[in-house]
């Protein structure tokens, strides 16, 4: 080749390569906008946690949490001895947060068959809640089949521990313990009266709930739930369930419209027992209808009749004026008194006082009233309770007691017409006779063994054991109380046949009959009081179908309550089939 050469430079000549470095600014900006982003985050960070905080917490809370009512379990009513005649029992009940339950209609369909509920009926509730935060969907569900269907996982729906009232004997004394509501709070008898006792208070907690809008976790307790306080009474379910019981067998024998048993320990005026016919049972609402409920041994009143005539004879007994031996004449058997007249069933002729309560003698009643001032029998009647309440039960009425100024109505009243009473004041007032002459306080609250309360003496001692001999003889063959004995123990009491007010007319061939008694008689421990309403039988005075259940009734309470024989020599029981006469 000719002139110049070509060539490479040679490797490993020293040689250096020039490396270009980015420009320095470009270095500080990606600093700075780091710095600037944390700043950012650090700004936002403080206004979350500290001027955001509230509104993001109530958010959440609003979203996540939610407080609920926590429900008291309601208390026990308990007889004497401890034996349940009210209780509530846990259920189960379902609701729904509208917002959340009502936009999963697609997932309704396998709770509708367990629920027995039906879709359009569920659409037009939801219509209704439309914006609020609770909805039943069915109340009161055994918790087996409650758990069914929370398991079917359906958006909103959850549950509620409430209470179902349970009554163990039914019917039994059913007027007198009341019902409650579907909420649980009492409406009629001692459940009523009872009822802030008994209902306690509900509790409020706060519970986080998950994305499905199920509750998972209970967070606190905003307020403690209060109980309710049991509630235990003087009454005696043993005997209670036997006074219903024959109670019921008169009423359907005599072919009754209803009627009443009214039990009294004594001497403590303790209330055993108060039963009512026609009876309901609580447990079935479907039996809840309006006059039913009601109990008719304090909301009723009936015209005591002959039950009335002791304490007409222990007025004048009292006196000191007339002795059980004092001779009254009932003959021809009927008494004029202006333009009325007073009958009896038979002509008794001249008869001792002694007689004419054990024959049952409206003349010879009258004769012995009218011997005295008015306001003299007026105040009696007044003295054993027949124009005040016998207690403090729900809706009890104290009867009526009104001075009258007309001849006849001071005869009427000796032989208990013209005046009413609730058959528990009737049975009050024979506890003036079972004891020596002191009028007792009922009570509903048990008492200790032995209790004595502070009695009002209405009569004396000597009256009243003259009295309760008397009242012993009623008891008897010679007596209009025949069915009323019982083996082995000596009893006494007085029968009443009254007729029945019908719209304010007295109707002849409707009856109340009545019979109020005490055993055993040489002591006595219980005052029972028994009332029919309106037999339709062939039988209707009161020692037909009045005396009997005492009788049935006496000689189980003698059982249970061991009480000593005190008439040993007379073992029978008279059977008869009708009275001659007629209270």
């Amino acid at each position: 080749m000719n002139g110049a050469a070509y060539s490479q430079p040679a490797v490993g000549s020293g040689a250096r390569r020039r490396v270009q470095r980015p420009p320095v600014w470009r270095q500080y900006l990606v600093l700075g906008l780091m710095f600037v982003g944390l700043g950012a985050t650090a700004l936002r960070v403080v206004q979350i946690q500290v001027v955001e905080q509230g509104h993001l917490r109530a958010q959440g809370d609003a979203r996540y949490l939610r407080e609920i009512v926590v429900l008291p379990q309601r208390g026990r009513i308990l007889d004497r001895n401890g034996q349940v005649l009210a209780v509530s029992t846990p259920v189960e009940s379902l609701w729904a947060e509208p917002g959340v339950f009502c936009a999963a209609r697609d997932e309704w369909k396998p709770m509708l068959g367990l629920l027995d509920l039906r879709a359009r009926d569920l659409q037009a509730a939801c219509e209704r809640r439309e914006g609020d935060g609770f909805m039943y969907l069915k109340r009161r569900l055994p918790p087996p089949l409650a758990e069914e269907v929370l398991a079917l996982n359906i958006p909103g729906v959850e549950r509620q521990r409430e209470y179902r009232r349970y009554y163990p004997d039914g019917p039994v004394g059913a007027h007198l313990v009341g019902f409650t509501d579907v909420d649980d709070a009492g409406q009629e008898g001692l459940e009523r009266q009872f009822n802030a006792l008994l209902s306690g208070a509900p509790g409020r907690k706060l519970v986080l709930k998950d994305v499905a809008g199920h509750y998972v976790e209970s967070v606190e307790s905003v307020e403690q739930v209060r109980h309710g306080e049991d509630l235990r009474i003087s009454v005696d379910q043993r005997v209670q369930s036997l006074a219903a019981a024959y109670l019921e067998k008169a009423v359907q024998k005599h072919n009754a419209a209803g009627g009443s048993v009214v039990v009294l320990s004594i001497p403590s005026g303790e209330i055993l027992a108060m039963v009512t016919s026609p009876q309901f049972n609580p447990n079935d609402r479907g039996t809840l209808k309006s006059g039913v409920f009601r109990n008719r041994t304090v909301t009723d009143v009936v015209e005591p009749g002959s039950t009335a005539k002791p304490f007409t004879v222990a007025m004048a007994l009292d006196s000191g004026q007339v002795g059980a031996n004092t001779m009254v004449d009932t003959a021809p058997g009927w008494y004029r008194i202006g333009g009325s007249t007073i009958r009896d069933v038979h002509d008794y002729g001249e008869i001792s006082v002694f007689d004419v309560l054990v024959h049952s003698s409206n003349i010879g009643s009258a004769k012995i009233a009218m011997a005295f001032p008015f306001d003299r029998l007026f105040e009696t009647l007044q003295s054993v309770g027949f124009d005040e309440p016998a207690g403090d039960l729900p809706g009890e009425i104290r009867g009526a007691l009104v001075r009258r100024s007309r001849p006849i109505e001071h005869a009427t009243i000796s032989f208990g017409y013209g005046f009413s009473v609730t058959p528990l004041q009737l049975a009050r007032a024979y506890t003036a006779l079972a004891t020596d002459g002191e009028l007792l306080p009922v009570t509903l609250k048990p008492m200790p063994e032995g209790f004595r309360p502070r009695g009002e003496r209405v009569f004396t001692a000597p009256t009243v054991e003259r009295l309760r001999a008397m009242m012993e003889k009623v008891a008897t063959p010679d007596g209009t109380a025949r069915k009323a004995r019982i083996p082995r123990y000596r009893v006494g009491g007085k029968t009443g046949t009254t007729h029945k007010l019908v719209d304010g007319n007295y109707n002849n061939r409707r009856y109340i009959s009545l019979f109020a008694g005490m055993v055993p008689i040489s002591a006595p421990r219980f005052v029972i009081v028994v009332t029919v309403d309106d037999p339709r039988g062939k039988l209707y005075y009161g020692g037909d179908v009045a005396a009997p259940v005492f009788s049935e009734l006496s000689g189980d309470l003698m059982r249970l309550y061991n009480v000593p024989p005190d008439g040993l020599e007379d073992t029978r029981i008279t059977g008869v089939e009708g009275s001659e006469d007629p209270a």
